[in-house]
């Protein structure tokens, strides 16, 4: 046997699982007898020269010198760690193919300084998330009797999309934006079927189904960021704001590695709730209390009255103005690798006088899901008990599932809820929910019970 096929032969058995042979001449850059031929066996026998990406030499294919020199270049990296015999043979080989090796060597460079370059231009990207979402009784319905043998229950098919883009054109400062459409479809209002298919704020929904979701500059320096422009708002565990947008600025300074503190001003009617501005001032706090357990503070004032009409429990309709004036405590906790235990309580120091100030949640998790991994999994379960008052049902500004009653100042709600969430594929959640609600004081409300609330939602992001 020629001494190339013999050289070839041992490759092949000395790397993962290659069986095929090589040509006559593997190196077609070398003579037939060069000394390099002993030495590339002898470093694949030690484990020192290991071949390509995929664990072989690829006996069947004829390499050139800049093949052999990347082989070289991966067993030098081994060298402090080889044998005498081998660092010898490593040497050699070094000074055989020192032309190819700084010429790999310079073309690195060359790459990584256009990689680079591209980072300091172009910190640029596309994001965004699509949902469809049914839910029952979205609004808290309170309980009623049959009607000619049929329940009035509301519901309706929910469809979403956002679009995002961010963009770093300089250094500590980026640009985030995002456009959203969304509207409903086989809406169920109680009294009959309709269908939120207009554009331009005349569906159901009484919102444009095309919105600016958020358009914020951004400054991030030595711990402390500072957002100007429709920028997205999260506070505490979610209770009087979460993920919502806000028409002004905030201010965030990273102290330590424990605390964060947050201040900032602006309208939070972003989302298009309301037709009357409603200039905010708000506040948040964490604070790092070990590596597994977080507590935070949060508060969210406005000056603004709202006029808002109630239905009492006599059926007869009064107008009440309110504010938010909320304070919230909350704490999350990662008891074990896969249990998690969220709690807040909140309070609203509005005006309104009657019961239903105060409120709280709690959510118990088991799995451990990842959005980035498919078929991981998580299961809750929640409790809570909402005052008339206590969170905003009426525009859901939190972080809840369910409203958290049936119109702010009216009923409130207390319950309970179960939820599982299933990754079908990387980025692709299934969540199903189910809800039972009654109201906070059922002798103040005038009824037991809500309807039950289902929500199941398919959400894709990237």
């Amino acid at each position: 046997m020629k001494k190339s096929a013999l050289m070839a032969a041992v490759l092949a058995a000395t790397t993962l699982g290659s069986t095929a042979y090589a040509a006559q001449n593997p190196f077609k850059d070398l003579p037939e007898g060069h000394w390099a031929y002993d030495a590339v066996t002898m470093l694949a026998k030690d484990g020192v020269l290991e071949g390509y990406g995929d664990g072989t030499f690829q006996g069947t294919k004829t390499m050139n010198r800049y093949e052999m020199a990347e082989l070289v270049s991966k067993a030098l990296a081994k060298y402090d760690t080889a044998r005498p015999a081998d660092k010898g043979a490593m040497k050699k080989l070094e000074k055989e193919f020192a032309a190819e090796l700084k010429d790999m060597d310079v073309r690195l460079k060359n790459v990584e300084s256009d990689v680079q370059e591209l980072k300091k231009w172009s910190g640029f990207k596309w994001y965004g998330d699509a949902r469809l979402r049914y839910i029952t009784n979205k609004d808290g319905s309170m309980t009623k009797p049959a009607t000619n043998g049929q329940r009035d229950r509301k519901s309706a098919a929910e469809k979403r999309v956002r679009l995002g883009i961010y963009a770093e054109p300089a250094k500590n400062l980026s640009v985030d934006g995002r456009i959203k459409y969304e509207d409903k479809s086989f809406v169920h209002d109680g009294a009959g079927g309709k269908n939120d298919n207009a554009w331009n704020g005349h569906g159901t929904n009484n919102q444009d189904h095309f919105r600016l979701d958020k358009f914020s500059l951004n400054w991030n320096h030595a711990g402390t960021k500072l957002s100007v422009g429709r920028t997205e708002l999260s506070m505490g565990q979610g209770l009087i704001y979460w993920e919502n947008p806000v028409d002004g600025f905030y201010v965030s300074h990273q102290f330590g590695p424990k605390l964060n503190a947050m201040v900032g001003y602006g309208d939070i009617a972003a989302e298009g709730w309301q037709a009357e501005n409603m200039p905010s001032f708000f506040a948040n706090v964490a604070y790092q209390v070990s590596p597994k357990v977080s507590a935070t503070y949060s508060t969210l004032h406005t000056n603004t009255q709202l006029n808002n009409w109630v239905q009492l429990k006599d059926a007869s309709w009064v107008q009440r103005n309110y504010k938010l004036n909320q304070h919230a405590i909350g704490f999350n906790a990662q008891l074990t690798s896969k249990w998690n235990l969220i709690a807040e309580g909140v309070r609203n120091n509005t005006g309104v006088v009657e019961n239903g100030k105060n409120g709280f949640w709690t959510r118990l998790t088991y799995g451990n899901m990842i959005w980035s991994k498919a078929n991981t999994w998580k299961i809750y379960g929640e409790y809570f008990a909402f005052g008339k008052v206590a969170v905003d049902s009426t525009y859901w500004a939190h972080h809840m599932n369910i409203a958290g009653g049936n119109g702010y100042g009216r009923d409130g709600a207390r319950g309970w809820g179960i939820a599982g969430d299933y990754m079908l594929a990387a980025n692709t959640n299934l969540e199903l929910c189910y809800y039972k609600l009654r109201p906070y004081d059922k002798n103040t409300a005038g009824f037991s019970k809500y309807d039950d609330i289902f929500l199941g939602a398919l959400s894709y992001s990237f």
